[in-house]
């Protein structure tokens, strides 16, 4: 059994590496004495609310780490390290701080992280994780302003596989609907932020978004910051096949799949002369215009979306 102390020494002060910035985790504060273009996101994971009541701790742990630096990708960002706030239900079972310190080493490893420090507290009510993610080497012109008229409108990966991974976690989709069960519940459970992509893409696009809260709601952030329009052809969306043979069983839209959070995938504008730079695995889907309308059309330009009904994942 752990008590406060007890759990930051023996469970998360290793997991600062040894970096001298995180003090041990027996100061007030880090201290770092060099950082260039430092990157700074904050991000909340609440049992219920992002992930499923009942959800392993451990994959809870690691998921709020791995969903936090997808924000810093956008910014071609060197992942550094992490703080973590961690608000533990009064009935936590004994297992809770092994699971929450086995689910954070694993993602600081994967990304050459350490944890910095960060605060614990016992309160009434569900699992909770507050993720400062700090970056290093960011590139300052970016975000989503810089998106120009003409310019490309660009997706890294597929959407919606998350989605259904999340519906299946629900039991409201059944695994016998679908053929790779296990990769699309690790596709909501396990994110891949984006960030080797990041840094090729930070030297040619011109604005760029993480798909944290839907597609369509996240291109409606590049044309609003940039004040510009898009124009979206719903047919080059990419999508896995079980998510066709889920549509064509009308059991999900289309629709759903564009206006779902929690891909994680990259969309962001270029200038078409940098197309060629493009990796294999994004697509070109649209293009900005100088109209302030966004919308997203079919193969035969009648209007499937418009600005009037543009949604997305709100947090309130």
């Amino acid at each position: 059994m752990y008590e406060e102390f007890s759990f930051i020494e023996q469970k998360l002060e290793p997991l600062t590496f040894g970096n001298p910035a995180a003090r041990e985790l027996k100061d007030d504060c880090s201290f770092f004495t060099n950082i260039n273009n430092l990157v700074i996101s904050v991000d909340n994971s609440i049992e219920g609310i992002h992930v499923p009541l009942g959800t392993d701790v451990k994959v809870q742990a690691r998921r709020a780490v791995l969903r936090a630096l997808s924000d810093i990708a956008t910014f071609g960002a060197n992942p550094l390290c992490i703080f973590s706030s961690i608000c533990i239900p009064h009935d936590y079972k004994t297992n809770f701080f092994d699971k929450i310190a086995i689910g954070f080493k694993e993602a600081l490893i994967e990304y050459d992280m350490f944890l910095a420090g960060g605060d614990i507290t016992l309160y009434e009510g569900p699992l909770s994780f507050s993720i400062t993610v700090l970056g290093s080497d960011g590139i300052k012109n970016m975000g989503r302003n810089g998106a120009k008229k003409g310019d490309l409108v660009v997706l890294s990966g597929n959407i919606g596989s998350s989605f259904i991974g999340l519906k299946l976690l629900k039991n409201e989709i059944s695994k016998k609907q679908v053929n790779d069960y296990t990769f699309l519940i690790n596709k909501f459970l396990v994110p891949f932020p984006r960030i080797s992509l990041g840094k090729n893409i930070s030297h040619f696009s011109t604005s760029i978004i993480d798909i944290s809260d839907g597609l369509i709601s996240d291109l409606n952030h590049i044309c609003l910051r940039s004040k510009l329009g898009a124009k979206i052809n719903l047919d080059n969306i990419p999508i896995l096949e079980d998510a066709k043979k889920l549509i064509d069983a009308k059991i999900i839209t289309l629709k759903d799949l564009i206006t779902a959070g929690d891909d994680y995938e990259l969309l962001y504008t270029i200038d078409p002369k940098d197309s060629i730079n493009i990796d294999e695995g994004s697509v070109i889907i649209g293009e900005m215009h100088e109209d302030n309308d966004y919308k997203v059309v079919n193969i035969s330009n009648e209007i499937i979306i418009s600005d009037k009904d543009l949604k997305g994942y709100k947090h309130f």
